[in-house]
């Protein structure tokens, strides 16, 4: 008899069952968190990219050298954005449709910002504007959103502080 019991209890039926949903759910989880960290790190480059980019057009490189040189450039600070550029650089040069390569890169990076950036490259190429100004502009645009977002956390950071200071 060994002192076991044969009668089951309701714990040994709900280790299994935790076992499992655990199993299901912590990938997730974990997908989730590592991919909201890589588009974070994507949406802060994106500045430095797009003033980069400005600089190569101006100095007259086709959107696959400037893409694969901006790729280059950026791949200790940004390794995230680096590979999604040098990406878009390989498809650009092996897709007959340079619009597929820069939607492909939309459709990897589900960021507005990203789809911004894609469709003033879309229209630069489809219209024949200069492509630099679009940049330029652009770039100012994110860094006025970015400092809008500092603002706005400097902003709720003194109600987040009264209760411990009230407690302190």
């Amino acid at each position: 008899d060994f002192g076991y019991s044969a009668k089951l209890t309701l714990l040994d039926y709900l280790w299994p069952i935790c076992g499992m949903y655990l199993g299901l759910k912590l990938p997730w989880i974990y997908v989730r968190r590592a991919r909201a960290k890589r588009y974070l790190q994507i949406q802060r480059s994106l500045s430095d990219v797009l003033d980069l980019m400005t600089i190569c057009a101006e100095a007259g490189l086709s959107l696959a050298a400037t893409l694969d040189r901006v790729s280059k450039e950026l791949a200790l600070s940004y390794p995230e954005m680096a590979e999604e550029l040098s990406l878009t650089a390989i498809e650009i040069g092996f897709l007959p449709d340079r619009n597929k390569a820069l939607s492909n890169l939309a459709e990897r990076c589900k960021l507005e910002e990203v789809r911004g950036v894609v469709s003033v490259l879309i229209q630069t190429e489809k219209y024949g504007t200069p492509i630099a100004q679009a940049l330029r502009v652009l770039s100012a645009e994110f860094r006025q959103a970015r400092m809008l977002r500092a603002e706005q956390k400097a902003a709720r950071l003194p109600a987040l502080m009264t209760v411990p200071m009230i407690v302190c």
